[in-house]
C-alpha cells in the first residue's frame, strides 16, 4: 500500500487540477475581457466627472463675482437711517433691469446689529417692489462678504497728496556762453 499512496495523491491532484482549471481559466478570461473593454472605452467613463471637477472652481468664481457685483454695502445706505442712498437705488435699478436674468439676485451686506440688517433688507425690498412692476421680485439675500474697494474719500486723499508732492518743473541751468550743452 505504500507504493499506491503517492499515486493516489497525484491522481487526486490531477482530478482537482482538471476540475479547477476551467473555473480559473474562466475567471482569467473574464478579467481579460473587462480589461480590454475598459481600455477600448477608456476616456469616456472618466471624462464627465473630471470635467465637472475642473469646471467647479470657475462656476464658484463666477457666482462669487456676481455676488460682489450685486451687493449693497454700507455706502449704499444712509448711515443714520439705513435708508437707501441714490447710489443704492441706482444699483437696485441696474440689477433689476440690466443684469442677466440668471444673476438677478440682490445681496445685502449684514449690518452691525440684526435690527440694522432687517432695516436694510426692508428698505431694499420696498424699493425693489417699486421698480419691479411687471416682473417678479428677485431673491434678496444677506451676505457677509465685504466690499473689496476703498472709500472714495481715501482714494481722493491719496491722489491729492501725490499731486501736492510733485516738484515744480525747473529748466536746467544754462552755462552762460550761449552755446547749446548737447
Amino acid at each position: 500500500m505504500d507504493n499506491s499512496c503517492p499515486c493516489r495523491y497525484f491522481a487526486a491532484l490531477a482530478v482537482v487540477a482538471v476540475l479547477a482549471a476551467p473555473a480559473a481559466a474562466q475567471q482569467c478570461l473574464d478579467e481579460l475581457c473587462v480589461t480590454i473593454l475598459r481600455n477600448n472605452c477608456w476616456p469616456k467613463p472618466f471624462a464627465t466627472p473630471e470635467r465637472h471637477a475642473v469646471r467647479l472652481p470657475f462656476h464658484l468664481m463666477i457666482h462669487n463675482g456676481w455676488r460682489r457685483q450685486n451687493m449693497l454695502d454700507e455706502h449704499h445706505f444712509q448711515p443714520d437711517t439705513t435708508e437707501l442712498t441714490e447710489a443704492g437705488k441706482l444699483k437696485i435699478k441696474w440689477i433689476l433691469q440690466q443684469a442677466p436674468r440668471q444673476h438677478r439676485t440682490i445681496y445685502v451686506r449684514v449690518g452691525d446689529t440684526p435690527g440694522e440688517t432687517a432695516a436694510r433688507m426692508e428698505a431694499v425690498q420696498q424699493h425693489a417692489l417699486q421698480l419691479a412692476s411687471h416682473d417678479k421680485l428677485p431673491p434678496i439675500l444677506q451676505t457677509t462678504v465685504s466690499s473689496p474697494g476703498w472709500p472714495a474719500r481715501q482714494v481722493d486723499t491719496i491722489g491729492r497728496k501725490f499731486e501736492s508732492a510733485i516738484p515744480d518743473p525747473v529748466l536746467p541751468a544754462s552755462s552762460g556762453d550761449g552755446e547749446s550743452s548737447q
